[in-house]
């Protein structure tokens, strides 16, 4: 439990967040955006204050989310949600090899390497082969990436994005995504990345939303983003937060339950 986890224990996590710390807070410009991986929460920041704070769902540990540092370039309304080669050959296969009619049901087409449109029975989901395909979600309610998708480059090829099943947004252990970030009200987050960018009124993202059409809102001044791993920090009221070690990235051996403390 963890009121039982000794004060040395608590002592030497903070000594791994400080030296993490320092290297996150300097030359990080007027208005930023950061995820904390372990807290599974997003914030916009403006001029050092957080201005608004968003509920996330971040990578499950087995497919954890990478700590990024990029900028935030567009915003593409209702888009297409290509399966990355990973999630094809650990999920997309294994489901159509016991659900011939999985990838119909959830408007995913396939493509050959000549954009040529293919069946799912004209794939042999036994062999290696189905992973040299391309795999294309249709916009729309049941998209994996919902109506907003929030565009940085990134080697990773991981999103930060809006989501159908909007239920993960209240468990308590909010890590089940494949290394996305899911973005609880997003669309609050968008008009706040949009804000300075003309012709990109709330009025005007609501309409794109509702429009179902794709299309995307470049930014006119990038908004830095930096995915961090911080497990324990403290704030100007006293209060130092703890938060499990979810990826084992702290190095101190078993793993930290979430706890807050006030000093």
């Amino acid at each position: 439990m963890a009121m039982n986890i000794p004060a040395e224990r608590r002592r030497d996590q903070l000594k791994v967040n400080i030296a993490r710390l320092k290297t996150l807070t300097t030359n990080l410009g007027p208005r930023y955006v950061v995820v904390n991986l372990p807290a599974a929460r997003v914030e916009a920041i403006e001029h050092d204050v957080a201005v608004a704070r968003y509920t996330a769902v971040v990578g499950r540990p087995s497919r954890p989310s990478p700590e990024i540092n990029s900028k935030i370039i567009a915003v593409n309304f209702n888009p297409f949600w290509t399966v990355p080669v990973s999630i094809v050959r650990k999920d997309l296969i294994p489901l159509m090899e016991k659900e011939p009619d999985y990838l119909t049901r959830n408007h995913i087409r396939i493509y050959d390497v000549h954009h040529n449109e293919l069946q799912p029975s004209q794939i042999d989901w036994y062999s290696e082969d189905a992973v040299h395909y391309t795999f294309r979600q249709d916009p729309g309610d049941f998209n994996s990436l919902g109506h907003l998708r929030i565009d940085f480059p990134s080697a990773y090829g991981v999103y930060m994005h809006d989501t159908p099943e909007k239920d993960l947004f209240g468990e308590d252990m909010r890590y089940d995504s494949s290394g996305c970030c899911r973005v609880q009200n997003v669309r609050e987050l968008v008009y706040w990345l949009l804000d300075e960018t003309k012709g990109w009124q709330p009025e005007a993202i609501d309409q794109a939303v509702q429009s179902g059409s794709q299309v995307n809102a470049r930014l006119v001044k990038p908004v830095p983003l930096h995915w961090v791993y911080v497990t324990a920090w403290s704030a100007s009221d006293g209060i130092v937060q703890f938060r499990e070690d979810i990826y084992g990235r702290d190095g101190l051996g078993e793993q930290v339950p979430p706890q807050t403390t006030r000093l």
